[in-house]
């Protein structure tokens, strides 16, 4: 009987060092969340086998986010465990999960990880990922 992989490939790419990677991509609420802004339940795929530059990748994704606050389409706290190890480090407001249409055009929405309007971190879609990293 062959296995077949139900789920949608997800990239995340953190932009802060500080922000712990692992808590990140293994927590449930995240995936969840994920899930509901992608429509299927997220595998999370490691960004090393795309070659791409982390500060204009975060420049270009903090531009995106700052163009298109109107059409932010859900937000939540970050799982209180992440956002307290992180503010304990880096003070500040909490973190966000935001879901928002980009105003570049892909196939689906982006989510980053946010304090306040600072962007910590990215998800997209394998593909979308590959379409940023192209443009960038």
């Amino acid at each position: 009987m062959e296995y077949i992989k139900n789920g949608i490939d997800i990239v995340y790419v953190r932009f802060d060092k500080n922000l712990d990677y692992k808590m990140v991509v293994n927590s449930y609420p995240i995936k969840k969340f994920l899930e509901s802004a992608f429509g299927d339940f997220p595998h999370m795929v490691t960004p090393t086998k795309f070659e791409f530059d982390r500060d204009k990748l975060g420049e270009f994704i903090q531009d995106e986010y700052d163009m298109s606050k109107q059409y932010v389409v859900d937000a939540r706290k970050v799982p209180t465990q992440i956002s307290e190890e992180y503010t304990t480090h880096n003070g500040g407001d909490d973190l966000m999960l935001v879901e928002f249409e980009t105003e570049q055009l892909l196939d689906d929405h982006i989510v980053t990880v946010n304090q306040g309007d600072r962007v910590l971190g990215v998800f997209a879609t394998e593909d979308d990922f590959e379409k940023i990293i192209d443009k960038i």
